[in-house]
């Protein structure tokens, strides 16, 4: 991961024109008004690109609205210094003070109100980068968007922890010459910040990062495991699995649900795309993506395609690129 852009901006006393001028140009399209009909605008922004996250420590000095036109599809921390900001979601409103936090899906953010005096520290991830992380801490596919509980007590020691690391990924960027640390540095404290959110942040997959392992499983569990794994490039049903394990399909469905907390059909489509993600990117793999499909049992490639990229966070063929480059 590299630096991709450094951005400073000090706007004094616009009108709602600039402002909404200004940000269509250089963060998204939107429209800006004062709080007050006819003020003036005063703020001041200093952003980082890092890779497919960005971090930013702006000021609000006179207070604004924002109405977005769609948001980026990425995920926002906001860790507050002083003032108040409510982002109207449609379904609810969410407010951030000092010690609030907010954690967020910006591509659901309708408007922003920054009060006067308002001033935060933000760090977004691309949705793909988070799934990707909680890929990674689940060791399986991730089979639909996280759901995060939006708001975050900085005051608890978990929260204070979050904040803490924010404000550290922020002074190793806000600094220049021979002190500045290197990007690979930057980078894994941006991991580091995506698995405590993921760990500690209420969401839709807290309870999957935190149950403890399955005691041992039946035998014909195990036996319906091991048919999935001898034909894993085979159009297998879960009739044909059912009565290789030698059980009913009803009994296989609940044995998987009690022991895998997921149906048949979907533990195999995982085991499937965990193959085919570690031979896109094996150094030593040659196939390519179809045939690496076809052997782990995708007929359909832009099905497979589709399967992958809400799992990993990535397509097949920027696996197979990675893996292409890192082999050279």
């Amino acid at each position: 991961m590299r630096y991709v852009s450094h951005s400073v901006f000090r706007i004094v006393n616009a009108d709602a024109d600039e402002m909404t001028e200004h940000y269509a140009r250089t963060l998204s399209p939107a429209k800006v008004e004062p709080l007050q009909r006819g003020a003036l605008i005063s703020v001041e922004d200093q952003h980082y690109a890092v890779g497919r996250c960005s971090v930013w420590n702006g000021k609000c000095h006179s207070g604004m609205k924002v109405t977005l036109s769609g948001g980026p599809d990425a995920y926002a921390l906001y860790l507050p210094s002083s003032s108040v900001m409510a982002i109207d979601t449609g379904r609810r409103q969410l407010v951030s003070e000092p010690a609030t936090g907010l954690l967020g899906d910006m591509s659901c953010f309708d408007k922003l109100v920054l009060h006067e005096g308002r001033s935060h520290i933000g760090i977004a991830f691309e949705k793909s980068t988070m799934i990707r992380q909680l890929s990674e801490l689940l060791d399986a596919p991730v089979a639909s968007s996280i759901d995060f509980a939006d708001v975050v007590n900085l005051a608890t020691v978990k929260g204070s922890r979050i904040a803490a690391l924010g404000n550290l990924v922020w002074s190793c960027l806000d600094i220049e010459g021979e002190h500045q640390p290197s990007s690979t540095f930057i980078e894994r404290l941006l991991q580091a910040m995506m698995t405590m959110l993921l760990e500690t942040v209420p969401n839709s997959y807290s309870l999957r990062l935190t149950k403890p392992v399955s005691p041992a499983i039946p035998k014909r569990l195990k036996r319906a495991i091991e048919y999935m794994h001898a034909n894993i490039s085979s159009p297998i049903g879960i009739t044909e699995v059912a009565e290789a394990a030698g059980t009913s399909v009803r009994a296989l469905q609940a044995a998987f649900q009690q022991f895998k907390d997921t149906t048949p059909l979907n533990y195999l489509r995982t085991i499937r795309l965990e193959g085919a993600r570690k031979a896109l990117t094996d150094p030593a793999t040659s196939m390519s993506v179809a045939e690496v499909a076809r052997s782990w049992g995708f007929s359909h490639m832009g099905r497979f395609a589709a399967l992958y990229h809400q799992s990993f966070g990535e397509m097949p063929s920027d696996a197979a690129k990675l893996r292409r480059s890192g082999s050279k």
